[in-house]
């Protein structure tokens, strides 16, 4: 099967009597088989529409727009693995400012985590351990439009266990610890990546979040909370270059077998 990569930002999706096709670029023609798509924070849901055409025209793919849309969300997220009984941090969205500071305070106590839904790789993630930095926090950036939510804050973040998982198994994983002066571990904010032998329990834990979603691949983050193992975040288009030179497993090569096999099989 040959492989190639394309730029989405330079395709467009059209939608005409009710069909779906995607526009730009000779590789489209024939239609791609099956599409790994990488959806970044530049222009996601243009992006989503072109994947939406490519599925259209029979393009198969591990993560469907809609499971990508969701785990795009921090509060559809926590709605999905919350109703299914995962562990997640106490979560509350709410469009007032002040009606949200207080809520947040009263239900979660402080420190709280607030986040803008759609954040990523640890933009637009912010501590708050005073009830008047929250406010203005919130204030902020509900004067900029954006949608929020606020999360009760787990001790120990300064440690998080990524695990990649594809299909039905977590393929590569890696304990991340922040660098000195920041409480964010996440390897996008310069968290330390090691390799990691996950726990039965963290697996399980993982495979479940990724089922819950619709996703076939995707990479959960962990923190371990006082009973056990919480999902803090799924992300459906994971980095993984540093996971690879952690673990010295190629992440890329076992995404692409699994997609592959989804065609064949």
């Amino acid at each position: 099967m040959d492989v190639s990569v394309v730029d989405a930002t330079t395709l467009s999706a059209l939608l005409e009597s009710g069909r779906l096709s995607p526009l730009g670029a000779d590789v489209l023609e024939p239609p791609p088989q099956v599409v790994l798509a990488r959806i970044g924070n530049w222009r996601p849901e243009s992006l989503l529409a072109i994947l939406e055409a490519m599925v259209d025209r029979g393009a198969a793919t591990p993560n469907s727009p809609g499971a990508i849309r969701i785990g795009r969300d921090h509060w559809a997220t926590a709605r999905c693995l919350g109703g299914a009984g995962l562990p997640i941090p106490a979560t509350i969205a709410g469009a007032d400012p002040e009606a949200l500071s207080q809520a947040a305070v009263k239900h979660l106590g402080l420190p709280v985590v607030v986040k803008q839904r759609r954040s990523r790789m640890g933009v637009g993630v912010i501590r708050c351990s005073t009830r008047d930095h929250l406010d203005a926090v919130l204030d902020s950036l509900w004067r900029v439009g954006d949608e929020i939510v606020v999360q009760r804050y787990v001790p120990g973040g300064e440690t998080s266990y990524r695990l990649l998982v594809v299909g039905k198994e977590v393929v590569a994983a890696a304990r991340l610890d922040a660098t000195d002066g920041d409480w964010r571990s996440n390897a996008s904010r310069g968290g330390i990546p090691r390799a990691y032998t996950p726990q039965g329990e963290e697996v399980d834990l993982a495979v479940g979040a990724a089922k819950t979603l619709g996703l076939g691949q995707c990479g959960v983050d962990l923190l371990m909370g006082a009973s056990g193992p919480i999902v803090l975040e799924v992300n459906p288009t994971p980095g993984f270059v540093r996971l690879e030179e952690a673990t010295g497993i190629d992440v890329a090569r076992a995404m692409v077998e699994h997609a592959i096999k989804a065609v064949r099989y």
